[in-house]
């Protein structure tokens, strides 16, 4: 028996919540990633299909509830929506490159877990980045990435 079809906004009202989800799930991780300027990068990489990849800088002053925000709201949406469809194919990854306010550079690491992103130690950080850099990344921190608060959507 085939695959069962959807109707458009079928397939749209299925899609809603995970999309919802994955913008709450940036947010969180942008609000929580602390001073300095910010590059957010994720991946997907479905079988059988070209990698998506999305990005977007941005950048954090002051810190807690009186932190501004600063970024381009489009490369925000445009990861929003990489990391729905890594949520929708259960694979994919996220990069937070951060340069502090006084210059250091540091970088953490998630990868999709069901719906949620699954923080990484500082060791699979750096072992994912000399894998695709290779080992000259001596200015780079590699920091275990934190909890992004998100539960799976309804």
């Amino acid at each position: 028996m085939g695959a069962k079809n959807l109707s458009s906004s079928q397939a749209r009202d299925r899609l809603a919540p995970v999309t919802a989800h994955a913008v709450d799930t940036v947010t969180d991780l942008m609000q929580t990633a602390g001073p300095g300027r910010h590059l957010i990068t994720t991946v997907v990489r479905p079988s059988n299909a070209e990698p998506v990849t999305a990005f977007a800088w941005f950048d954090v002053i002051g810190e807690g509830a009186d932190a501004l925000w600063s970024g381009v709201y489009a490369d925000a949406a445009a990861v929003a929506e990489v990391v729905a469809l890594a949520f929708v194919v259960d694979k994919g990854s996220v990069v937070l490159g951060t340069t502090s306010p006084t210059g250091e550079h540091s970088v953490r690491g998630w990868v999709v877990d069901g719906h949620t992103l699954r923080p990484l130690t500082a060791e699979q950080v750096r072992h994912a980045f000399h894998e695709t850099l290779g080992p000259n990344t001596p200015s780079i921190t590699y920091q275990t990435a934190f909890p992004v608060p998100s539960a799976a959507p309804a």
